[in-house]
């Protein structure tokens, strides 16, 4: 599952906290969510930005460097699309279900 970024949590606290103040007294618990996302927001402010320990520059170094790019293979087998029953290249059909494969 993909972690919530800190932006969204105080984007949609602000927007919940505003828009209940807005509308009065009758949706408070509306505020006191926001308020709380307002809250999750800042401390995942505090996390990433000063309590996170920082990578050293080999890590970043040893996440950054890219694969190398390896020539395409050729196929070692070819199979049916439909029933991934082994073929022949040169075969037009499949022997078993009877797929069309060219």
């Amino acid at each position: 599952m993909a972690e919530i970024a800190w932006w969204a949590w105080l984007g949609v606290g602000l927007f919940v906290a505003i828009s209940s103040a807005y509308m009065g007294g009758k949706v408070t618990l509306f505020a006191w969510v926001g308020l709380l996302f307002i809250v999750i927001g800042i401390a995942k402010v505090v996390y990433i930005f000063v309590l996170r320990p920082k990578e050293t520059k080999s890590e970043q170094r040893a996440m950054h460097m890219p694969y190398p790019q390896l020539p395409p293979q050729p196929p070692s087998a070819f199979y049916c699309p439909q029933c991934r029953i082994t073929v022949q290249p040169t075969d037009f059909f499949c022997r078993y279900c009877g797929r069309r494969l060219r």
